[in-house]
Parts: C-alpha cells; structure tokens; sequence
C-alpha cells in the first residue's frame, strides 16, 4: 500500500510538469447518490452509491506530436468507488493503452483496452445513457465487457461513417482460452457508427468467450448482435435498439447453477432478444427529461421481462448535474432479472444470515428503484 502512494504521488508530479508542456492531462469525474430499492432478497434497502448515473474515474491522456500530423497517444485510466475511496479492479484496469493516429489515417492502439471494448459503446443507442437502471439491466451487466492484451484500429470520418475494430488475445497456447480457470477467453468486435443531420446509428457485434474458450454463458461470454440509433426532432430525441445474445455451449453447470433450484422446465439460457425505445426532452437549457421502455425474452424457458424508467437530469453548470432515476421491472413467471445486473440464477437467501449470492427477485416477482445524486466532472 505504501509503495503504491509513493508511485501514486510521483505521477502526480510527473503530470505537473508534463502538463506545462500540454501534452499530458489529468480528468476525472466523481458521481455520489443514494438509492432506495424494494423486491431485493430480504425485503428492500437504503443506501448511499457510486455510479449509479455513471462510475467515477480518474485518469491521464497525453500526445506527443510526432510530425506529418501524426502523434504518439496513450491513456491510463482506473475506477474509483467514491463513496469508500476503494479502488475497483486494478490500477489501471479501465484503459492501459498507447498507440498512433492521424486524422487522415486513423488511430491505432494496444494494450489493456478495458472499458473500451465495443459492447460498451451501446450507451449511445440507450435513452438512460446506461444508467444503472438502462440498456444493461435485461441483459445482466453484458454490454459492460472489458478487453485486455487487445489491439485496436478506429478509421477517420468519413463523412458520418466510422469504424471501430478490435482483437483481444488470451496470451495462451490454445488460442481462444484463457490462461486461468477464472479467466476470459478471446474477444474480439467490431462496430459501425454513421452519424447524420437528425441523428446517428450503430451497429456493433462482439465476441466473448469463456475460459474454455467456448461461449458458454449468454449473459457473461456470448456473442452480441446490437443495432439502435437516435432521431432527434426539436427538443426531443427518439431512442430505438435491438440486441441478440447466443451462447450456443451454455449448461447449467456452466452458469453455476445448482440443480433443483431454478422453477421446473427452465434451463440455462442459450439466446436472449432485447429490445428497447425511449425519448429524452430537452425541457431547457439545464434540465432533460427521458422516459425509456426494456424489453427481453430469453429462451429455455427462462420467459420475460419488461424494465420501465423515467429520469431527469439538471445541469448546475457545464462539469456539474443532478440526476435522478426511477425503475421498475416486471418478471414473468419463471424470471427473475433484477433492476440492475446481477449474476444468473436463484437468490438463494439465507434468512438467518440475511445474505444472498446476487440481487436477483423471486422468479416471477417485480423490483422497484429510485435514485439521485450529483456528478461533476473535471
């Protein structure tokens, strides 16, 4: 802990000073709330949160201007829980990377590219901006993947038209394993944005593999299909997406679950549909309203289940806002998706230790949630 002050406080120094030079710059954002939540194993809860608007952050970007227009960049960038000061995941688990671009060429880069995998750039087809309460609820935290040992390649505009493509390696002798039981197999995606005078659309498709290399779990190691856009009349902008998850290798022994414990006649999950719409009003210049609709049915008899949101968000300044949001999700009978993700399976609550293994309801139970706070930026 000591050695990782000392190295802490000897980026700050070094930032200082490159920062004279402009080629270095330290951001950040910090989001605080609290939240209150019913239908949760044991009965509801109250509590203070980071990120449920979005994770807090910190972290360095910098260029060196290599001539010709081209330039070094790198970035280097690590979550915080702002409500403990806890790191989450390693130092720099978010991003790691260091690469070349040119506004004729395109960028190029490698390393840890965490949160930069492609699934996690369905925030832009989603009305809640992937709130906790948003496009990932349905679909148990899956567009959340990250990405390590990657390359990546993102092309110039093309008058509206990009592309981004990714190959993340597993740093093994079998290609698409990973090097531990615990591990993430390979991954790899690519996404296409074409943006235009009344709004934008993408199309992203991902693959994450598990351990063994297969795709053996469809909320956790899958492939993705997702397609949404945005169309924007006045001071509304309309939100519509549509997502495929397969996991052709999923069992029950694969998701974890224990046999017997899940309603007769439902069996791990191979496919999953989603499907979302929305709309967010520009009410004024500081304050947006957004109401969103979530839609998702995964097969093997797992059924359905719709998340209902509206949310607002005020403006205090341009690096500062109040948020709040209110959710609530219905489940069918044999359902059991949370208001945000959790893993798969049955809660499993322990009344006599008060503890359960995830957040999931009850098969066929609903879950209601609201929440605020306030996030700034710099």
């Amino acid at each position: 802990m000591k050695e990782k002050v000392i190295a802490l406080s000897l980026m700050a120094m070094a930032v200082t000073a490159a920062h004279a030079q402009s080629s270095v710059t330290l951001y950040g954002r910090i989001d605080n709330g609290v939240q209150y939540e019913s239908g949760v194993p044991g009965g509801h809860v109250f509590s203070a949160e980071s990120g449920d608007w979005g994770c807090s952050w910190w972290g360095l970007r910098g260029a060196e201007d290599l001539g010709g227009g081209t330039q070094a960049v790198f970035q280097l960038e690590s979550q915080v829980d702002t409500q403990n000061g806890q790191q989450e995941g390693n130092l720099f688990s978010r991003h790691a990377t260091i690469g070349l671009t040119n506004p004729k060429y395109g960028t190029f880069k490698l390393g840890n590219l965490g949160a930069g995998e492609v699934s996690q750039d369905s925030w832009g087809t989603d009305p809640q901006v992937m709130q906790r309460y948003g496009i990932s609820s349905l679909v148990r935290g899956r567009n959340w993947a990250s990405a390590a040992n990657g390359f990546e390649y993102q092309t110039p505009n093309w008058s509206g038209l990009s592309f981004r493509g990714q190959y993340d390696l597993t740093n093994n002798t079998n290609w698409n394993q990973a090097t531990s039981a615990t591990g993430q197999g390979r991954t790899d995606g690519i996404e296409g944005v074409y943006t235009y005078g009344m709004g934008d659309f993408r199309v992203i498709y991902d693959e994450v593999r598990g351990a063994d290399g297969t795709f053996n779990d469809v909320y956790n190691h899958s492939r993705s299909l997702l397609a949404g856009g945005t169309l924007v009349f006045g001071p509304v902008r309309f939100y519509a997406g549509y997502q495929h998850l397969s996991a052709p290798n999923a069992t029950d022994a694969s998701v974890g679950v224990t046999p017997g414990t899940q309603p007769i006649g439902v069996a791990a999950p191979t496919a999953v549909n989603h499907e979302w719409f929305g709309a967010a009003w520009q009410a004024n210049v500081a304050t947006t309203l957004t109401a969103a609709v979530y839609h998702a049915n995964a097969n093997n008899g797992n059924g359905n289940a719709t998340l209902f949101t509206l949310a607002a968000t005020y403006n205090l300044s341009k690096r500062t806002f109040l948020y709040t949001e209110a959710g609530y999700i219905r489940n069918s009978s044999t359902s059991n998706l949370a208001m945000a993700d959790s893993s798969y399976g049955n809660n499993n609550y322990d009344p006599a230790t008060n503890t359960s293994s995830n957040g999931n309801p009850n098969y066929g139970h609903s879950q209601e949630g609201i929440f605020a706070g306030i996030m700034t930026s710099f």
